[in-house]
Order: structure tokens, then C-alpha cells, then sequence
């Protein structure tokens, strides 16, 4: 009976022993939020907490594109200066559906998750999303890339 594993466990072992294929990353959209200030609650026991109101932007991208309405970003710059969004926003898409999007990281990476009612566009409820990008002069720039098909 021993013997007729073997052959399982031999490419059970080979298998684990090969070097795992990275997902894919497909594009969604770049997105400029726009942040017109920022509640500064000092030093806290992880480095220093900002309350960034979002007060809009827009975003653009292949499969969807609009306006961001409205949201929070209550990040924290830790003691060696890396900022950590933590945002929650909601995106407006051109032909009225709204998304809720779900931010955090350790910028420039950044994990996005959404959530919306909208039919054409719950894909996006099961995703894992990824973005860079970086401050502007008037909020935060990012491109945002789905992760995996």
C-alpha cells in the first residue's frame, strides 16, 4: 500500500519544490484624489497620525472611469517617515454607479479592496487590487492594477 504513494509523493514534492508563478497585474485605472486638508493629531504611540479629508478627484481607466465624491484617510507616518494610508473612499463612475474603496499599505504600495451594489461592476467585489504612486501638489496621484485574472 506504502508503495502505491510513492509516486503521488514524489510529485507532490517536485511540485512545492518549483518556483511558484507570480500573478498577474492587470491595469484598471490611475486616479487623482484631491485632499484639501489635513487634521494633524500629533505624535501617537506608532509615529504620527494625519486625518486627511478627501474631497474628490477623478479616475480613469479601460473598463471604468468618474469622479471620487468623498472620503477619510487617517494614515500614519511611522518614525522612519513611511507613510501608511488608511482610507476609505467612495468612487462615482460616469454612468452613476457608486464604489466603495478600501485602502491600505505602506506607500508607495498600496492594497485596495472595493465594494459596490452596482451589477455591472461587482467583479470588483472579489478582487484584490494594487497601487503605487505618490503625493501631488494638490492630494495623492495613484495607478491601481488588479491583482490575479
Amino acid at each position: 500500500m506504502l508503495v502505491s504513494f510513492l509516486p503521488l509523493l514524489a510529485l507532490a514534492t517536485s511540485a512545492l519544490a518549483a518556483d511558484p508563478k507570480p500573478p498577474a497585474l492587470i491595469y484598471l485605472y490611475s486616479i487623482n484624489i484631491t485632499i484639501p486638508s489635513t487634521v494633524n493629531l500629533g505624535s501617537v504611540p506608532y509615529g504620527s497620525r494625519g486625518i486627511l479629508s478627501i474631497s474628490g478627484g477623478s479616475f480613469s481607466g479601460p473598463k471604468m472611469s468618474g469622479k471620487v465624491t468623498v472620503g477619510m484617510d487617517w494614515g500614519l507616518t511611522d518614525t522612519k517617515g513611511t507613510f501608511s494610508p488608511d482610507a476609505l473612499y467612495v468612487l462615482q463612475t460616469n454612468d452613476n454607479a457608486t464604489i466603495m474603496v478600501t485602502e491600505k499599505g505602506h506607500a508607495p504600495n498600496v492594497q485596495i479592496l472595493f465594494e459596490t451594489g452596482s451589477s455591472k461592476y461587482a467583479w470588483l467585489n472579489t478582487l484584490v487590487a494594487y497601487a503605487t504612486g505618490g503625493p501631488t501638489a494638490t492630494g495623492v496621484a495613484l495607478d491601481v492594477w488588479q491583482v490575479g485574472s
